[in-house]
């Protein structure tokens, strides 16, 4: 089971980027092997998608709920304490809702997680392996 960040969906969905193509190969990837997100990365995807106008929350809706072995996760007293170690041992390298995706990763035994963002590929967790896209 895998584990990715919010911009990896909005690579794949947009199409348009030169990672899309890539993002695209891990949400498939998460689609066979199965694969865990926090519930916050639906809730910015959908933020960004109703600000947006056009309906495209509605649309981006639809695309979420027909991912069947993605599974997005609540946030839970666990994971927060998980997040906030994280937070305590790396500092601003990881906090706010990063720290809450990769403490969810960790917490649901993902094998990786994958991210864009080179800030969080240049950690080294013990308990996860971090992957640029």
């Amino acid at each position: 089971m895998i584990a990715y960040d919010t911009n990896i969906l909005i690579y794949a969905f947009e199409g348009t980027s030169t990672w899309s193509k890539a993002a695209q190969l891990i949400v498939q990837q998460g689609e066979h092997e199965g694969a865990v997100l926090s519930v916050l990365a639906w809730q910015e995807l959908m933020t960004a998608a109703a600000l947006s106008g056009d309906n495209l929350d509605k649309k981006l809706s639809s695309i979420l709920h027909d991912l069947g072995t993605t599974r997005f996760v609540p946030v839970t007293l666990a994971i927060c304490e998980r997040a906030v170690a994280l937070t305590k041992r790396y500092g601003k390298q990881i906090y706010g809702y990063d720290a809450i995706h990769i403490a969810t990763a960790v917490e649901y035994k993902a094998n990786a997680f994958i991210t864009n963002d080179s800030t969080l590929t240049s950690l080294q967790l013990d308990e996860l392996t971090i992957r640029s896209l």
